[in-house]
Parts: structure tokens; sequence; C-alpha cells
């Protein structure tokens, strides 16, 4: 269409025609639109995290008006070692997955509001709309976001994109201890004053009956009414802080509380907070987190449900990094290793009856490879050991990418 426009602009008798003032509006239409498809193609070239979202997330931020469309996407090879670190023979096959295919698609509708939103097909056949929200851009101090939103949380379950870790897998403690990937229903308000960035959401509370003593809170998560889980009955905050040093070190804390409904008994407290510090000089990467999710009025629940639910569980990671190939443009290579501690028997309740296996820690070494920064190549091993001495290592291979 604007092929289409230009050649009639520059026809020489459409010219000869037009009078002076008609010919002058035409060419300032002309100018007007050359300048936004400019603009729009800076905005959308741009690879870049803003509000803290993933960098195809934020495309939509970036371009003038219209609609931005953007992907990430995950294949993920793991070949599980044949004993386990008792040396024990375990039946594992390897497996190979296109885990995660995304579709970003966002719609600007001026310089205040903005609609952004993610579909996930999970595990090839599983679909989820993983965010869906409107922004009001107020200034840079103060913006308000509703509808259904990613908890800022932790470092990945807002940047999950595979091309911002360099591991195959995410770490253990934001799958058991935060349950990325984690979004609710609820409002807030969200902004930048000076070095410090802060969110501040209310939100649906969780599901108490989809509470585990394996799998933590990943089961309770309502997921904007998934599964049935539409019970708006109770309600949670959630906040974070982060004070930024430069664009590659910074330190932070996020807190979530709130109640659980449940069917069969009185809703339940649940509590998460995560601390967490990065720090990037040249190639180097050094990446800290804690977090523990506690749950009250757990005996009283177990009693009801038949149910041997923890009253805490806790973890965290260390994690270092070094792209050696840092003078380059584009292109890096960056070797890593993580130790991670996870205790999902961190503390008891009368009826809990503690698993070897839910107290686990593990090594990852690996290297992550980008021939573009869109683009990712990943290799790494997993060795995981726990208390009941049944940890099976694991070699990965993954590859990702994001546009």
């Amino acid at each position: 269409m604007k092929l289409a426009v230009v050649l009639g602009l520059l026809a020489p008798l459409a010219f000869a025609q037009l009078s002076n003032e008609e010919l002058e509006r035409r060419i300032n239409i002309l100018s007007e639109e050359i300048t936004n498809l400019k603009a729009h193609q800076m905005g959308t070239s741009k690879n870049e995290s803003v509000y803290g979202l993933g960098n195809s997330a934020s495309k939509v931020y970036f371009i003038p008006e219209g609609i931005s469309i953007g992907s990430y996407g995950e294949i993920v090879y793991t070949r599980p070692d044949s004993e386990n670190e008792s040396g024990d023979t375990v039946q594992t096959d390897p497996t190979a997955e296109a885990l995660r295919f995304i579709i970003y698609l966002g719609y600007k509708f001026n310089d205040k509001w903005v609609f952004n939103s993610e579909l996930e097909i999970e595990h090839v056949n599983e679909v989820y709309n993983e965010f869906m929200y409107l922004d009001y851009l107020h200034s840079d101090e103060l913006n308000a976001r509703f509808g259904l939103m990613l908890l800022p949380v932790g470092f990945l379950n807002e940047l999950h994109e595979p091309t911002l870790f360099p591991s195959v897998k995410r770490p253990l403690t934001e799958k058991y201890i935060i349950p990325t990937t984690w979004r609710e229903i609820g409002a807030g308000v969200f902004g930048s004053v000076g070095n410090i960035d802060y969110k501040a959401y209310l939100l649906n509370g969780g599901d108490a009956d989809g509470l585990s003593p394996e799998k933590g809170f990943r089961g309770a998560r309502k997921k904007g009414g998934a599964d049935g889980k539409k019970n708006a009955s109770t309600a949670a905050v959630v906040g974070r802080v982060d004070y930024n040093f430069n664009t590659q070190t910074s330190i932070g804390a996020s807190l979530y509380t709130g109640d659980a409904s449940s069917e069969g008994s009185e809703d339940i407290g649940t509590t998460l907070y995560d601390v967490h510090a990065q720090y990037g000089y040249k190639g180097l990467r050094l990446r800290f987190l804690y977090s523990e999710m506690s749950y009250d009025n757990v005996d009283e629940f177990n009693a009801l449900n038949s149910e041997t639910l923890q009253e805490k569980i806790r973890g965290g990671y260390v994690e270092a990094l070094y792209n050696v190939w840092a003078g380059k443009k584009d292109a890096s290579l960056s070797p890593f290793v993580r130790y991670e501690r996870i205790n999902l028997n961190a503390e008891g309740s009368d009826a809990f009856v503690a698993d070897g296996a839910n107290d686990f820690y593990s090594y990852t070494v690996g290297v992550a490879y980008s021939p573009l920064p869109r683009l990712v190549f990943k290799a790494d091993y997993a060795m995981i050991s726990n208390q009941a001495e049944t940890g099976v290592n694991e070699f990965n291979l993954g590859m990702g990418f994001n546009f």
C-alpha cells in the first residue's frame, strides 16, 4: 500500500494536475509515512528489555503505534545417566522435545496505552495464555498495569526467554520455590525513581488444593483461570524493588503474600520472598538468588484434607558466567557453572513426613554459544544429589531463539 502511495505521488501526470496546496499536503503525508516507517523499523529491530520484560516481550514498547509481533522458542534434548548416585541402575531413556513456542502479540494505541500478550504452546500440545494486560504509561516514575500479569519475582519469571539464561533448563530454584512461569489476574503500578525500579500488584490468591509436598506452589497457580481454577475469593499482593548500580549490576528483593482458597478447609496463608543480586563487568556475570515459601494453617488443612503438606520450603543458587568473546560485536561464547540447593523438607508440619528425595542440590556446568544475540545453542551437564541418594545426573542440549 505504501508503495502504491509513493508511485501515485511521484507520477508526473498526477503532479501536473495537482494544485500547489494539494501537492504540498501529499508530500507532507508521504514524509510523515516515511518517518513513521523508519521509526517502526528501528523499534522492531531492538533486542532490548524494558519494564523488566524479556527482549521480544518488550517489542511493542519501541514502536510508535500499531501492531507488534514477536516470538521465542526452545528445543531440548536430555540424556540421563543409566545409574543413580547410589550406583543402582535406573530405567531412563533420552528425550527430545520442542519444549516451548511462544507468540507475542501487542498493540500500541498511542504513547500512553499499550496492550501486550503472550500465547504459549508448551510440550507441543499444551496451549496457555501466559499474559494479557493493558499498560497506562503515565511517566517514568508511575505507570499502571491491568490484566493477566507475570509476577515480579526472582530472575526468570519475567525474563525467561532462552537467550537470556545460559543453561538448557531453567534453574531448579525457579521451578520448585518460585513456580516459574507464575502469572495471575490483577492490577498494579510500576516505575523507576532514579536508580530504583519498583512494582506493586494486587492479584487473585492461589489454589490451596494444588499445593504439594513434592512440587511446592506450582499446582497452586491459577494461571488466569486455567484448568477450571476460576475461584477469585482470595487475594494476594506482590511487590519488588531493585537498585541498579549500572546496566549490569543490581540488587533487589521481592515479597508475595496472600491467601490460597480451598474447597474443603479454611484458606491457607502463603508468603514468598526472595533476595537477588547480579554483578557484571565486561564478559563476567555473577548471579545470586535465595527464596523461601511458607504456609499458614497447615495442620488444620492437612487434617481436613488427609494431606501431608509442609510448612516451609526454601532454595537458592549462585551462578558464574564468562563470555570469552566479550569484545565481539554479536557472537558470544559463555562457559558457566551453577550451584543450587533446594529443600522441600525445610520445616515440616505435624503430619509431614520428610522425603529425602526432596532435599537436594545440583552442580551444573556448561556452555552457551550465540552466533547472534537472538540465537543460542547450549550444552550442559547437571550433577544432582539428594538425601535419599537417588539423584540422577543428566546431559542436556538445547537451542533457542527470540525475535
